[in-house]
């Protein structure tokens, strides 16, 4: 993939609060992010480097008819901001979940702090599924 393009689409990615409007489905976003080079950005390189070889992941969701077996690709390796993700539109109506996997690092499509939210990007058939647990608050 042309590097231009490459970072065009991980800044488009990164820089849209809901993503799905410019990828339109988490298959386009796996699609491209399967396909980039580089496993993280600059800023986040450090926090990369220091993550364990099997890194636990976290997805905070807001279900309305429970949990989907495909939820996407968007997971973080910090639980208070899964924790954030579930509870942020809880007024909207729903349950609140955090779904907790395992990946080998190496799996891990793109990395990024960015947004301050320990973000990294993978294909959930890479992933061991551990617990799917609902928030209490």
């Amino acid at each position: 993939m042309d590097k231009k393009i490459e970072q065009e689409g991980i800044n488009a990615y990164i820089e849209t609060e809901f993503p799905l409007t410019i990828f339109k489905s988490w298959d386009v976003v796996l699609g491209f992010f399967s396909e980039v080079k580089s496993k993280t950005d600059k800023d986040s390189q450090e926090m990369y480097d220091k993550l364990p070889n099997e890194v636990m992941v976290y997805r905070g969701v807001l279900a309305k008819d429970g949990v989907k077996e495909k939820t996407g690709v968007s997971w973080t390796t910090d639980y208070k901001v899964a924790e954030m993700f579930a509870l942020r539109f809880k007024s909207l109506g729903g349950t609140p979940y955090i779904m907790k996997g395992e990946i080998n690092k190496e799996d891990i499509l793109y990395f990024t702090n960015a947004r301050q939210e320990s973000e990294a990007l993978i294909n959930e058939d890479d992933m061991m599924w551990i617990d799917i647990d609902e928030v209490e608050r």
